[in-house]
């Protein structure tokens, strides 16, 4: 449905070897129920058949525009589709994921209801070759956070996702701010300042956006010192709440210590010299907010698991989590 009021919305999705994946992405934002976006593909240097593809979906609907590119990574991708998106709202789709049909209608309606400058729903998480399971709730959940709220909420993983997605943005947000390049898990501290230079943001507990987790991605993949990358996001946002929310630093170390053990168990015993040097900073980062972590009631489960784990010494502690994860 579209009116003459509607704004148009720039729908940015980069685009790398995603062959497999790109025509149900692009599918389900082409049959969205609000119909006034532009769908920017922004083709980042795929080796594949991606490309190719992308100028066939051109030339089945005029919403479609395409741009080809040097591989210059995710936020390098975004940074380049919003520099040629023409809306006055913004949303990001990964090229491996789908969503629902109503997916811009509901964030719009909830940016509307809301008098925000960002609005989220939520996702949907499921493993490649499965479906989506979609829990039905009975009441829909609307609610706005101020920044300092929401990053709170954001750092305890609760309900915001830290991710580009599932949100919408006025375009203004990002007239300072950019997605940095060359970094992995680059979306955390860009979503931060987002939210901090928005000031508060509307959420509606639908789960529109369905996050596909493949083999070999940044989630499933063996350590490697880029994933460190992480840490400095983490350190952008720690500024953040340390300048200006200094109220919420606990849930920040409840977000540090879950990573600082993720990556720290994603290291073998049987790693190069240089890897386990990383596992000991790791380890030394997880023994400082432990007590911390373990004071905090609304700490995540999985970080105050973490914090006590650790004080069985680091061999005992990757004993026990393999036993449970089994």
């Amino acid at each position: 449905m579209k009116s003459k009021m509607d704004p148009l919305v720039s729908v940015v999705i980069p685009v790398y070897n995603v062959e497999s994946y790109l025509h149900e992405c692009v599918k389900s934002v082409v049959e969205q129920t609000y119909t006034n976006i532009e769908i920017i593909l922004v083709d980042d240097g795929s080796t594949d058949n991606s490309g190719t593809l992308c100028d066939e979906f051109a030339l089945s609907d005029s919403r479609i525009c395409v741009f080809h590119k040097k591989n210059g990574g995710l936020s390098d991708a975004r940074n380049y589709g919003i520099r040629r998106s023409r809306g006055s709202l913004i949303s990001f789709i990964d090229s491996d994921d789908y969503v629902s049909s109503d997916y811009i209608m509901h964030l719009y309606q909830a940016l509307v209801r809301g008098n925000t400058d960002i609005a989220a729903t939520s996702i949907c998480i499921f493993h490649n070759g499965e479906l989506p399971k979609v829990d039905k709730h009975n009441t829909a959940v609307f609610h706005v956070y101020d920044a300092c709220d929401a990053l709170e909420d954001m750092l305890y993983m609760r309900h915001l996702e830290p991710n580009a997605f599932p949100k919408i943005y006025k375009r203004e947000l990002f007239d300072t701010i950019q997605y940095p390049v060359g970094k992995l898990y680059e979306d955390i501290a860009t979503t931060a300042k987002l939210i901090d230079k928005a000031g508060k943001i509307a959420y509606l507990n639908e789960k529109d956006y369905y996050y596909r987790i493949r083999p070999n991605s940044i989630q499933t993949a063996s350590f490697n010192p880029k994933k460190l990358d992480l840490l400095d996001q983490l350190n952008v946002v720690k500024s953040i709440v340390q300048t200006t929310y200094p109220s919420i630093i606990n849930a920040y170390y409840s977000k540090e210590q879950s990573a600082l053990f993720n990556l720290y168990m994603n290291i073998s015993p049987d790693d190069t010299k240089e890897m386990l040097g990383i596992a000991d900073d790791l380890w030394h980062g997880i023994k400082k907010n432990r007590i911390s972590v373990l004071k905090d009631r609304e700490a995540r489960p999985d970080a105050r698991i973490a914090s006590l784990l650790s004080f069985l010494g680091s061999i005992p502690c990757r004993c026990v989590y393999k036993l449970v994860r089994k």
